[in-house]
C-alpha cells in the first residue's frame, strides 16, 4: 500500500471540543495507530488543542501570522499550506474542502442543518457552509457520510454526489479517567449537547417540569454544553422555571467531567432534532446508560433496539420515556445488556480503514 502524506483541516481541535473535535481525535488516533507509515498533517488558523491521542504521531503545522477567520483560512491559505508540506490529499472533516487546492480532496458530511435548517443557526455557521457546500461535493473526489440518514440528506440536496457519497459511521473514543461529578447528592437525569435549537432543550426541560409536577422526588436535570447559538433567553427561562432548584446548568465541561457526569447518571436526554450521528447517545450506551434519544434523522440508526426513541416533537412522549426509563428496572436491565453489545459494533478502527480506502481512492 504507498504510503501517503494527508492534511487535515484541524479547526475542530482548537478551543472548546465537541463532536466534530472528538471524531477528528477518534479517527486519527486509529488511523495513526493503524497505519504508521502514513503521515498526517494537522492545519489550522489558530492553535490546536492537540489530544493525548495524537501527541507525536502527527504533525502540526503552527498558524501563520495572519489570523483570518476560519472560512477565509481553508479557501485561501489552507490549501497553500497543504502544498508546502508535501501534502498527496486534503480531508475536510468539518464537510467543506478548499476549492481552489490542487490536491485530490475528501470531505467528512456530519450533517446539514445549516442548509435543512438554516434557522437553527447563526449567520456565520450558515454563510460558511451552506454556499460552499455544492461546490465542494463537486470538487470532491470522495465524500464521508457518518450515518446513512446524513447520505440521504446529502443525495437529497446535491444529487450529484452520487456515486462518491459513501457511509462510514463514527465510532467510540475510549473513555477518560472520570474527574468530578455534580455536588449533588440526588440523581439526575444528564442532558449533553451544545446549546443549540436542533437539541431541543426546550421541549426537554418543559417534559421534565411536568415530571416534577407530579413527582416531586423524582430526579434532577442536569445540562451540560457549551453556550452555543440560537438560544437567547434560556438561561433566564430557566432561572423562571417553576422547578429552578432541580435545574443544573453547567456549560462546556471537559471530556473527563463529562465521563464522570454519564456513569453517575440515572439515564442520558438525548431527544435531539436532527443529529448527523450521536455520539453522547453512543457513549452512553457503551456505558450501559438508558438512553432516552429521538425518532429523528440518524439516532435509530445509532441507538437501535438499545434505547427509547420518543417523537422529539412531543415534549409528552419525552417525558413518557424519560419516566420509563427511570423507573422500568427491566428496561434498565435490558439497557445494560444492549447499550454496550450495540457500542461495540461501532469503532474507529473500522472507520479508520474505511476511511484510508477512500484517500487511496480518491489519490488515485
Amino acid at each position: 500500500m504507498p504510503r501517503m502524506r494527508i492534511a487535515v483541516d484541524a479547526r475542530s481541535l482548537c478551543g472548546e471540543r465537541t463532536g466534530v473535535g472528538r471524531t477528528l481525535e477518534g479517527l486519527y488516533g486509529a488511523f495513526t495507530r493503524l497505519f504508521p507509515g502514513d503521515s498526517v498533517i494537522l492545519l489550522s488558523p489558530r492553535p490546536v488543542d492537540l489530544p493525548a491521542a495524537l501527541e507525536g504521531r502527527v504533525e502540526v503545522r503552527p498558524p501563520g501570522r495572519f489570523r483570518l477567520p476560519g472560512t477565509i483560512w481553508l479557501q485561501t491559505l489552507a490549501a497553500i499550506e497543504a502544498v508546502r508540506a508535501g501534502a498527496d490529499l486534503f480531508h475536510g472533516p468539518l464537510g467543506i474542502l478548499p476549492l481552489a487546492c490542487p490536491l485530490p480532496g475528501v470531505a467528512t458530511i456530519h450533517d446539514l442543518t445549516p442548509i435543512l435548517f438554516p434557522e437553527w443557526h447563526d449567520r456565520k455557521n450558515v454563510a460558511g457552509f451552506a454556499p460552499i457546500l455544492p461546490a465542494t461535493v463537486r470538487r470532491a473526489a470522495r465524500l464521508v457520510c457518518v450515518s446513512r440518514a446524513t447520505r440521504n440528506d446529502l443525495l437529497l440536496a446535491c444529487p450529484e454526489a452520487e456515486g462518491k457519497a459513501f457511509v462510514v459511521p463514527n465510532g467510540l473514543v475510549p473513555p477518560p479517567p472520570a474527574t468530578s461529578q455534580v455536588a449533588s447528592s440526588r440523581p439526575y437525569v444528564l442532558s449533553i449537547g451544545t446549546l443549540e435549537p436542533r437539541k431541543n432543550h426546550e421541549r426537554l426541560v418543559a417534559a421534565m417540569e411536568s415530571i416534577w409536577d407530579r413527582r416531586p422526588d423524582f430526579p434532577d436535570l442536569v445540562i451540560a454544553g457549551g453556550a452555543g447559538w440560537g438560544m437567547p433567553g434560556f438561561g433566564e427561562r430557566l432561572a423562571r422555571s417553576r422547578h429552578a432548584p432541580r435545574i443544573a446548568r453547567l456549560g462546556w465541561v471537559p471530556s473527563g467531567r463529562a465521563a464522570g457526569l454519564l456513569r453517575g447518571a440515572r439515564l442520558l436526554a438525548y431527544p435531539s432534532l436532527y443529529e448527523g450521528f450521536g455520539l453522547p447517545a453512543l457513549e452512553a450506551m457503551a456505558e450501559g446508560i438508558p438512553v432516552v434519544a429521538s425518532s429523528s434523522s440518524s439516532l435509530p440508526e445509532v441507538v437501535g433496539d438499545a434505547g427509547l426513541l420518543p417523537d422529539p416533537l412531543d415534549a409528552g412522549a419525552i417525558a413518557s420515556a424519560i419516566e420509563r426509563a427511570n423507573d422500568d428496572e427491566t428496561f434498565r436491565a435490558l439497557a445494560r445488556r444492549r447499550g454496550p453489545e450495540r457500542a461495540r459494533l461501532f469503532t474507529w478502527d473500522a472507520a479508520a480503514r474505511a476511511t484510508r480506502a477512500l484517500f487511496a481512492e480518491a489519490a488515485a
